[in-house]
């Protein structure tokens, strides 16, 4: 069976790309490639507000939590080839999503049109940016660029969360497999906070207010990938961070962060796998290269470790297994205090999604995860509803999948399933109203990149 390419190129990296003639270094022209995402999960539309955020907590995972049910991106990219030997590429990447830009909960739009009411997030540019390689004082193989970018972004198959990725306006310079780029954001979710009424939707119309725009974040990336050795490859990434105009002694002004990656089959067998452990501290504590308007929360002596490893395997012609394990490590090393845990918190996550090949335009498909969240044994008040400081998560899919290509990746497919999700903390609730930690649901999923 011909091995799958990891999903960051498979799905990321084809988005920007496309055929390139034997003289030719970027395709000539227009192209345009795109992704889409629909979802209905039977029953339940309102409860999406406070429900299906929780995979993205390294909870639970699978077609049920991906929190959005409709999810449209569009690439296009237009290249040219000169006949000094230069190249040219202008990448416009927009998306439509509900609420947040696509990834966090939204509602079931209709046909009045009115989308836009009570959400923060619609049609908006992801990446707009101008690149240029090949200049003729350039050594070949040298590019620059400028713009709005996710730069060098990686996410787990199974989680589906990114680990890795400077997003934000910048620019930098890359020479084949190793670059330096400068690139910065804006603290925020997408509205502003009125903190004389507590609400975040009133100004979410007027953007950022006066203290997220005057606290820009600036990362300065260092990267060098594509070392052979050990029967795969290793990539090394650094990142120095900082924040601007910082009032309160206890909020991080600067950190940084260390990322090693190393791709390589799937774990001696026929397949493939991408293992990756990272470092951050202070602004870069989220997961240490993950950058972007999120990295504003964070205290200075916050610091984490983060491991993940992911992957699939052909195991025969009819069945392939995709698998992802991850662990990551929050801590506050002076005032023990993170995300109203005393004594930092952990949230550790394996998954496993087998899938058999009936025919090549159906197979079956399942996800089944374990996931649990500890808090130190000082640990305050468990967040999110919860009683108890160490909460194990379960949840369990089936999915006949109807396709035109049963490949583990192959796309378009529509997938009805049917989940169950469970919790050993009864004061726990998957969704409003539920009565227990445990519950069943249904629904339907539609996916297609190209």
């Amino acid at each position: 069976m011909k091995k799958v390419s990891v999903i960051a190129a498979a799905v990321v990296g084809v988005l920007a790309s496309g055929t390139v003639m034997a003289d030719d270094k970027v395709q000539e022209g227009w192209q345009v490639n795109g992704y889409g995402h629909m979802l209905y999960n039977v029953g339940q539309s309102l409860a999406l507000n406070e429900t299906w955020e929780h995979r993205r907590d390294y909870r639970a995972a699978g077609a049920p939590f991906s929190g959005n049910p409709n999810q449209v991106e569009f690439t296009v990219t237009k290249g040219n080839n000169y006949e000094s030997g230069a190249w040219s590429k202008y990448v416009l990447k927009t998306e439509y999503g509900n609420n947040e830009g696509g990834n966090g909960r939204g509602f079931y739009g209709s046909s009045s049109g009115n989308e836009g009411h009570l959400e923060t997030g619609q049609l908006e540019f992801k990446e707009a940016y101008v690149e240029l390689g090949d200049l003729s004082y350039f050594k070949e193989g040298t590019s620059i660029w400028t713009g709005k970018r996710y730069l060098n972004r990686q996410a787990g198959i199974i989680t589906k969360e990114f680990w890795k990725q400077s997003s934000g306006v910048g620019g930098g310079i890359q020479y084949n497999d190793m670059g330096i780029a400068v690139m910065s954001a804006d603290s925020g979710e997408g509205s502003c906070f009125d903190t004389n009424t507590g609400d975040n939707s009133s100004c979410k119309n007027n953007g950022l207010d006066d203290k997220q725009r005057s606290t820009t974040m600036t990362s300065v990336d260092l990267y060098f990938y594509g070392v052979e050795a050990l029967g795969g490859r290793f990539d090394f990434d650094a990142k120095l961070m900082t924040r601007a105009n910082v009032e309160e002694d206890n909020t991080a002004k600067d950190g940084y962060g260390l990322a090693v990656t190393y791709s390589r089959d799937y774990y001696g067998f026929d397949g493939w796998t991408t293992s990756a452990i990272t470092y951050g501290k202070g602004v870069a504590a989220n997961r240490g290269v993950n950058f972007g308007q999120w990295s504003g929360n964070w205290q200075k002596d916050d610091q984490s470790i983060f491991f993940t490893s992911y992957g699939v395997a052909n195991i025969t012609d009819k069945i392939q297994l995709g698998t992802e394990l991850t662990y990551w490590n929050l801590t506050n090393s002076e005032t023990d205090q993170v995300w109203g845990s005393k004594d930092g918190l952990s949230r550790f996550i394996v998954g496993a999604t087998p899938t058999y090949k009936v025919n090549e335009n159906f197979r079956w498909e399942a996800t089944l995860t374990y996931a649990i969240e500890a808090l130190g044994e000082d640990g305050g008040v468990p967040a999110w509803g919860r009683e108890d400081k160490n909460t194990s998560f379960y949840s369990a899919t089936l999915a006949p999948v109807f396709t035109v290509n049963a490949d583990y990746w192959g796309r378009p497919q529509i997938k009805p399933y049917v989940a169950y999700m469970s919790s050993s903390d009864s004061n726990y609730k998957w969704s409003n109203g539920a009565s227990d930690s445990s519950e069943t649901r249904f629904g339907v999923e539609a996916e297609i990149w190209f």
